[in-house]
């Protein structure tokens, strides 16, 4: 479909229809294009604009013709089951169809198609792509591909992202999107496409969908795992991608700003200041080569001005000298119309970008002259904005995007928190809930499941009568804290349901009398009714950890601070599970308390490894148990010794409701295995990121020609990202299995099986093993285990590529049942191929 040389048109007498051909035949495309009139056989997509009621018709007629593929532009009922009897794949419905500059194919109802570029579009809304356009065209910025979605019921984001992270002519993609169908397939092939290549999204309309600001945050966190850089408006939306397309990677954060305007400048400095970034302080030598030009030394730190003499080309010269100096991370020119030589300091401007090597942005203010300046900028192909701010936004997706590498380079510390619950102790907490006929557990139940996933929580006691709450409160030691506890009772949340530092055993039954007292005639809803008896937990940093579903994501967790009104979660920060250690550091200092769990006054930091252990053993305590609809454990007290739960919250859900998946694929233990031979054993699991450093030596024990065998190219080791690119994989969508040598606390082998594509009917393996555990049938071993796993998500043939002169390895293949086949077009290589 994305490379087609034949078009067919159906409901090509149709307003619709006519309007595509016209734009088909004005655009230039030089394939074949089908009518109705004048049918061809075999076209490479179909662009239906027939009325709904004949579009099953003619879905089934084109398949008939042996179209495979076909784009719906009008509204129609049950497609997905239509496309797949008439055997094709589709987009739609309401698509607003394709563009293909490249290829001068404007399949879409739009009259104008911008020129050929490296940026591809994908998304649902045609006003929106007009827009784009509009802004696009005028600016000079080029499309790959321009993709309409619609109402994404066959192929969806995940299909046309997949083959977007693929396409050698697309350097950035542009995403909008209305709503997602399958958020784990889109959230899988967006992580996939953002590895290797920006991805700019603008998700309309999520405010006005989210109460309580929970589920934004959800979809913020979504697309920040998965290296994304989501938008809020349609200016941030364009500026983002004019700064992705246009301005060189930055290499630093700091910001030099030039302007010809005091205001200007000053503008832009604020702006900056405003959103954190950090304005570049001037070293001595750099301001005083620039005084030359200048004729005065700049400030070292602030915007500065060119001044009102020495002429038009003063703006590119300070840039020019700004980019020879070390410490600018990149510059934004801020340029105001004069009415003198405006025209030879754009010029100029356009000369310089030439030799600057950081990022440079310019911002050319003023509508009359501004607009021409702006247009000749775009011309050349630099990255130009109408205001201050404008520039500023840009820079700061530009920076956002630099975080993002950054950290799909960085290789996570290879510590791994083993959680190692009492499963059975929470299985058997769930089943006796479940028993009771309750779906709420009160607070001593939450904490002993909590506990059962080594959380820390307050010692406490349950007790029916004042006499006996004193008596375990003795036990427990004072001074306590005194509860009452019944299922139905609203948490803390009834006015002198809860006791603080009761001193003694005297204080605890008469508070216990005064609870019953302030109930009085309410005491007959609660059957059962007792009391909660726990140890006072010291003065900490008061943290509330809450769990709880987003319409589409699953389950989110947010953090922060603990102690306030249940129902304010505006100030939580807010991740996805599964965490391990790092993100679990990561959504601590994204939230507000992590200055709190500094040292300040003479105290000491709280415990935060302990904080972030509690986040990960939360975390899997999610994943174990999808049944838990709600989790607030609040307050978690923070100390500089760790951390203890002070109350929890859970609630389950109905019995029979099935839980949302989550939109992350957690850690899959359950491959986990044991293998012996000769001697020598291996602990058999999936690769995870904490593995960067193991593997890593793995290929530094590996021979050259292994190497070779493995990479078809003699290198000797592999960049940081693309380790991490190896071992920070999606579940979902490929596995790696590694055998650790225990023993040695190293990885001895590993076999990769990656789906091609999102639905994962075929997946390609890879398989390695060090010289010194081979002879062990470690590799068959391997092999054997990937091979189950693609079997078991539904792959129905699995290919490897392989040197022709790779002998041992064609062996291998062949005896786990492989076949060889021959590349017409490569004689070097040959492709393995088993059905599993």
């Amino acid at each position: 479909m994305y490379r087609p040389s034949s078009v067919a048109v159906s409901g090509s007498k149709t307003a619709l229809g006519r309007t595509l051909l016209a734009h088909i035949h004005a655009g230039g495309f030089a394939g074949a294009v089908g009518t109705d009139e004048a049918p061809i056989e075999n076209a490479d997509f179909a662009l239906i604009a027939d009325d709904a009621a004949d579009i099953s018709r003619a879905l089934a007629a084109h398949a008939k013709r042996g179209v495979r593929g076909a784009i719906i532009l009008s509204e129609v009922r049950d497609l997905r089951n239509l496309a797949r009897q008439a055997g094709m794949r589709v987009l739609g419905p309401y698509s607003f169809g394709m563009m293909l500059p490249g290829l001068k194919l404007n399949a879409t109802p739009l009259p104008v198609m911008p020129a050929a570029g490296k940026v591809a579009y994908v998304g649902q809304s045609g006003a929106l792509l007009r827009t784009v356009l509009d802004w696009a065209v005028p600016n000079y910025i080029g499309f790959s591909k321009i993709i309409g979605i619609g109402g994404n019921r066959d192929m969806g984001f995940g299909l046309v992202l997949d083959h977007l992270s693929r396409d050698a002519t697309t350097n950035a993609i542009m995403i909008e999107i209305d709503r997602v169908r399958d958020p784990q397939m889109f959230y899988s092939a967006v992580r996939a496409a953002a590895r290797l290549r920006p991805v700019v999204a603008l998700v309309p309309g999520l405010r006005l969908r989210d109460g309580d600001g929970m589920s934004r945050a959800a979809v913020e966190a979504g697309f920040a795992r998965s290296g994304v850089l989501l938008t809020g408006t349609i200016s941030e939306f364009l500026a983002a991608a004019e700064t992705l397309t246009r301005v060189k990677p930055a290499h630093g954060e700091s910001l030099a700003i030039v302007s010809n305007s005091v205001a200007g400048g000053r503008l832009a400095a604020d702006d900056a200041l405003h959103h954190g970034l950090h304005l570049t302080e001037l070293a001595p030598e750099t301001r005083q080569v620039m005084a030359l030009t200048l004729g005065a030394e700049p400030p070292p730190l602030g915007p500065i001005f060119t001044g009102r003499t020495g002429g038009p080309t003063k703006l590119a010269d300070a840039a020019a000298m700004l980019a020879s100096a070390h410490e600018v991370g990149g510059i934004l020119v801020v340029h105001a119309p004069s009415g003198e030589g405006d025209e030879v300091a754009i010029e100029a401007l356009i000369a310089c970008a030439k030799t600057v090597k950081i990022p440079l942005l310019i911002a050319a203010m003023g509508e009359a002259s501004g607009l021409a300046h702006r247009h000749r900028l775009a011309q050349a192909g630099l990255a130009c904005f109408d205001t201050p701010e404008a520039a500023i936004a840009g820079f700061r997706h530009l920076i956002r995007n630099r975080a993002n590498r950054a950290a799909a380079r960085e290789l996570p510390p290879s510590k791994v928190l083993r959680v190692a619950p009492d499963t059975q102790a929470a299985a058997n907490c769930v089943a006796a809930i479940r028993a009771a006929g309750r779906t709420m557990l009160v607070q001593n139940e939450a904490l002993a499941l909590l506990a059962a996933y080594n959380v820390a929580v307050v010692k406490g006691a349950k007790a029916k009568t004042p006499e006996e709450a004193g008596l375990m409160a003795a036990t427990l030691g004072f001074p306590v804290v005194l509860k009452l506890s019944h299922p139905d009772l609203p948490t803390n949340r009834v006015a002198g349901s809860v006791a603080l530092d009761l001193p003694d055993g005297k204080a605890v039954r008469a508070a216990a009398r005064a609870m019953l007292t302030r109930l009085g005639p309410q005491t007959a809803h609660y059957p059962g009714l007792k009391f909660l008896v726990q140890q006072q937990a010291p003065r900490g940093v008061q943290l509330r950890i809450r769990v709880a579903d987003s319409p589409q994501l699953g389950p989110v967790i947010a953090f922060g601070a603990g102690g306030g009104d249940p129902d304010d979660v505006a100030g939580l920060a807010v991740d996805l599970p599964p965490l391990n250690l790092p993100l679990a550091h990561a959504l601590i200092a994204r939230s507000g308390v992590a200055a709190q769990l500094a040292a300040h006054r003479g105290a000491p930091a709280a415990d935060i490894e302990a904080v972030a252990a509690t986040l990960v053993r939360v975390s899997q305590l999610i994943i174990d148990m999808p049944e838990i609809l709600l989790l607030d454990l609040d307050p978690l007290f923070a100390y500089a010794t760790g951390v203890v739960a002070g109350s929890g919250r859970i609630l389950l859900r109905p019995e029979g409701e099935a839980a949302p998946k989550l939109l992350i694929a957690p850690y899959p233990a359950e491959l986990s295995s044991v293998y012996e031979a000769k001697g020598r054993k291996f602990t058999l699991r999936p690769i995870r990121p904490e593995d960067a450093d193991a593997y890593t030596a793995l290929f530094s024990r590996v021979s050259p020609e292994d190497m070779r065998f493995r990479f078809f190219s003699a290198m000797r080791s592999l960049a940081p990202e693309q380790i991490a690119r190896l071992t920070d994989i999606d579940y979902g969508r490929e596995m790696a299995i590694v055998a650790v040598n225990e023993a040695a606390g190293q990885i001895a082998g590993a076999a990769r099986l990656v789906r091609n594509d999102t639905d994962g009917r075929t997946a390609e393996f890879a398989v390695l093993v060090e010289p010194a555990a081979k002879g062990l049938g470690l590799a068959s071993k391997l092999m054997r285990e990937i091979i189950a796993w693609g079997k078991a998500q539904g792959v129905e043939e699995i290919i490897g590529t392989i040197l022709a002169d790779n002998t041992p390895m064609l062996g291998f293949v062949k005896s786990l049942g492989f076949s060889i086949e021959r590349v017409a077009d490569d004689h070097d290589v040959v492709e393995a191929r088993l059905v599993p």
